[in-house]
């Protein structure tokens, strides 16, 4: 297990590949003097959410003896993400590392050109599209 600490207020234990990429991400920001909102569930099932600012010190913890090479397809919708207005969803950054999903709030979908549109809307249900069917 890695572990990423930021300004001393936050704490959070993840696996050395997802430490590694977030880690990535949050160097980059802060290297453009920009900040990045992280959002992950604590203990206790409470949502938690750290605001990491420019001079915020963040530390990556490993267990391996070296960190993880980077996914740079992964690399980009986390930054996406961290660009977006909800910022970084932890969760959805683990659960999408192998998908085209930006793990933001937004879930919105990265397209083979690499152009940003919005996941598509849930199938309706039969009942839904029964009642459509009968007003037309």
């Amino acid at each position: 297990m890695g572990c990423l600490t930021i300004a001393g207020l936050a704490t959070i234990e993840l696996d050395d590949d997802l430490t590694a990429h977030l880690h990535a991400v949050l160097v980059a920001k802060l290297r453009r003097n920009e900040p990045v909102l992280l959002e992950w569930t604590g203990t206790g099932e409470h949502a938690q959410q750290v605001w990491v600012h420019p001079s915020a010190g963040v530390l990556a913890s490993y267990d391996l003896p070296r960190p993880p090479d980077l996914d740079r397809l992964w690399l980009d919708r986390l930054m996406i993400a961290a660009n977006s207005v909800s910022g970084i969803s932890i969760e959805a950054a683990d659960l999408h590392r192998h998908t085209r999903v930006v793990p933001a709030a937004t879930r919105a979908v990265v397209d083979g050109l690499g152009a940003v549109r919005p996941p598509p809307p849930p199938p309706t249900t039969t009942r839904e599209s029964d009642e459509h069917d009968a007003r037309s």
